[in-house]
């Protein structure tokens, strides 16, 4: 048996050496967790109490404090009304369950800085994947399976165990002597993921005895194909633009990887990539701002574009500026503190090459009055005790 090099696929640019394990209490999990903190990587086990199994969701929890213990890998526990979160949402148990374990896993790899989160999917879990997505009629995406090392949002997903099948997992267990917990679920057939492995794969193994590893091959033969195809796409497009074929290469890898803010600049133009489309801007040495009209008014009659504010709570004269690292306003509506302009940006899904144009009028004092043309701070608005009214427009 062949284990995973795991500290390979944990390579990072993060500076936090942390990283975060799934720790369900069974065999899969369990055998990560020992395969991480064995291998001198420093781990944090998170664990989810969904409480759908009355006593036996609370026997897997105590399974994994004593386990953690014995390891001496540190453990956060979490509790959900699983059933309920399923209700408000009208969705399926599943969904609210995936929807609440992945957020807070976000979560806790954000406060605790971590470089991602490691989940113990394996091939077996891949080959009932692929025959799962192609029983509701998937596209090619879905004949690929379940990706080695992906980012949901800002959260860095990897799964080190899909080369190695569930009888692999088993036999290092063994090895090391290590129990685990076994979710009775799994045995029910009520469940498709369930029939698919206790019916169809037996089944289907009786025609071909390694089934689970041609299912494997056939995604990964079809996700190479997929993306040398991409990849041609791509240097058609962007190799007369002055892109390399490194930067294309990288640029194909991350149109899929929910990653943003990465940028590729060539001679003449400038590239990133967010929510998995690719944007692209010619390069462009004129600096020059556009010009800020100001206009006292008796009357805000409000259009796309242009501000109206109150002229006796700013300091003039009023200046047009690009916006700059740590710039802070007020957007309209809040009624107290500050938000980062780059994180107000970010928050209305606005790419880097638009925040390097974005532009912002201040006062006398340099406070933020307008993020041109999209939104004035609250500071300054008209109100009804307002006399004097300033519209501000671009030109």
């Amino acid at each position: 048996m062949k284990l995973p090099d795991i500290p390979s696929l944990l390579t990072t640019d993060s500076k936090s050496p942390l990283w975060l394990v799934a720790l369900s209490g069974g065999a899969d999990s369990v055998a990560l967790s020992l395969m991480m903190k064995h291998s001198g990587i420093d781990v944090r086990a998170l664990h989810c109490n969904f409480h759908l199994r009355g006593e036996e969701s609370d026997r897997d929890e105590q399974f994994v404090r004593d386990f953690c213990q014995q390891n001496h890998i540190p453990l956060d526990v979490i509790h959900f009304d699983t059933s309920a979160e399923a209700q408000e949402h009208k969705e399926s148990i599943e969904m609210a369950a995936r929807r609440l374990r992945y957020t807070w896993f976000a979560q806790r790899a954000h406060e605790l800085h971590a470089a991602g989160i490691c989940v113990a999917h394996h091939m077996d879990d891949q080959a009932e994947t692929i025959l799962l997505n192609l029983v509701r009629g998937t596209g090619a995406k879905g004949l690929q399976g379940m990706q080695a090392d992906r980012m949901i949002g800002n959260l860095r997903i990897v799964r080190p165990l899909l080369n190695i099948t569930r009888h692999d997992i088993l036999q290092y267990l063994a090895s090391h002597n290590q129990s685990y917990v076994t979710d009775s679920t799994n045995l029910e057939h009520q469940a498709m993921r369930n029939r698919i492995r206790l019916e169809v794969i037996p089944l289907l193994r009786e025609l071909n005895p390694n089934i689970t590893q041609t299912l494997v091959r056939m995604a990964d033969n079809l996700r190479h194909d997929l993306d040398s195809d991409l990849e041609s796409q791509y240097f058609q497009r962007l190799q007369p633009l002055g892109f390399s074929r490194s930067q294309i290469i990288d640029i194909a890898a991350h149109i899929d990887s929910d990653n943003s803010g990465k940028v590729w600049t060539s001679d003449t133009h400038t590239a990133t990539v967010k929510d998995s489309k690719l944007i692209i801007a010619a390069n462009t040495s004129d600096n020059t701002l556009p010009e800020l009209c100001i206009q006292e008014v008796s009357d805000a009659i409000f259009q796309k574009g242009i501000a109206y504010i109150d002229a006796d709570t700013v300091q003039q004269p009023l200046t047009l500026r690009r916006m700059q690292a740590g710039d802070r306003f007020r957007p309209y509506g809040m009624h107290s503190g500050s938000k980062l302009l780059s994180d107000y940006l970010t928050d209305r899904k606005v790419n880097i090459l638009e925040k390097q144009r974005q532009v912002v009028v201040t006062d006398s004092t340099g406070a933020i009055i307008w993020v041109a043309p999209r939104e004035i701070d609250d500071r300054y608005r008209i109100t009804t005790k307002t006399t004097h009214i300033l519209k501000l427009s671009l030109k």
